[in-house]
């Protein structure tokens, strides 16, 4: 059977609260099905992963309000940094650097 979707990698950078985040959308990653994988410099903790690294699977036109999957992570990111898991993590961070 003939394979009659196509796909398209689209890679973008950006750059959250002073972290390079690596962003890779493919379209049609199986049918019906993009998928956004996130790598963070020097697998650097943020919002959305503890390892600085995610993978995420949606369907295909999912992204919704955002024009590119870059937008969407940086939603996501700022959304999940909203949570007290997160702000306990952040503030942690921030104590240890002191000593």
């Amino acid at each position: 059977m003939e394979n009659s979707h196509s796909q398209s990698t689209i890679t973008e950078t950006i750059i959250w609260r002073g972290i390079s985040i690596e962003v890779i959308h493919v379209t049609n990653y199986f049918e019906g099905m993009d998928h956004i994988e996130i790598h963070t410099e020097s697998k650097t903790s943020v919002s959305i992963t503890e390892t600085g690294y995610k993978s995420h699977f949606f369907p295909t036109g999912g992204l919704g309000e955002f024009e590119t999957a870059a937008d969407y992570v940086r939603a996501w990111l700022d959304h999940e940094a909203k949570s007290k898991v997160w702000k306990a993590r952040e503030f942690a961070s921030r104590q240890l650097s002191l000593f």
